[in-house]
């Protein structure tokens, strides 16, 4: 059965695109929630290999370059057809058209933090609520760089950020960068890094906005 394999939500739609598809058919546009969005017509989906994976993440690539606001699909996702792409985003139309402000022009870096991570602050008079409440906070911050998101503050337009139980690897952290900011973010990303205690940061980038496509 012939399916919709989706890319990536656009804010406009590009001019050029990419000349075909992970699947190595032509790209389709269609409208949905109030927004363009990118497939390719299927019969059946690639399997997640490494080659698949990287074929996917190039076709997105391609797309984000072409426009200035994407919200890219994980690998694998697909609908049944236009309908149900239609029925899918429509409940979703006023967040896609906030996710698709907060991204435009702009990609992302990501950080890894590696080394010792910061103690979590301990209190005996916090009840059980609390502690859990706490513990939600903490797992999305990364203070052992925070010297280094100050410094970027300036360039970054949002960030997110995810802990890890798999020494060393501390934390995964997410920078949505302008575009035209991204040279002096990265000299900022630079400088402060060198000034870290404890911890080393592995930075990748830019992509795809991927970790800022969630509708929620």
């Amino acid at each position: 059965m012939t399916s919709l394999y989706l890319y990536a939500i656009v804010r406009r739609r590009p001019a050029r695109l990419p000349a075909r598809g992970l699947h190595g058919r032509p790209l389709i546009v269609s409208r949905a929630g109030g927004a363009s969005v990118i497939a390719e017509r299927i019969d059946e989906a690639a399997e997640p290999t490494p080659r698949a994976l990287a074929g996917h993440d190039r076709v997105v690539k391609r797309i984000a370059a072409a426009t200035s606001g994407v919200l890219p699909f994980r690998f694998g996702t697909r609908v049944a057809g236009t309908s149900a792409l239609r029925d899918l985003l429509a409940p979703a139309e006023e967040a896609v058209a906030r996710a698709l402000a907060r991204v435009d022009g702009c990609v992302q870096y990501t950080l890894r933090v590696y080394g010792e991570a910061a103690p979590a602050p301990v209190s005996a008079n916090e009840g059980p609520g609390a502690r859990w409440l706490g513990a939600r906070l903490r797992a999305r911050r990364a203070p052992e760089i925070a010297p280094l998101a100050a410094a970027t503050a300036a360039f970054v337009r949002a960030s997110r950020a995810e802990r890890h139980d798999r020494p060393p690897l501390v934390a995964s952290v997410y920078h949505l960068v302008p575009r035209d900011a991204a040279r002096a973010y990265r000299a900022a990303l630079a400088r402060s890094s060198r000034a870290l205690e404890r911890v080393e940061v592995m930075t990748t980038g830019p992509f795809p906005p991927y970790a800022f496509a969630e509708l929620a």
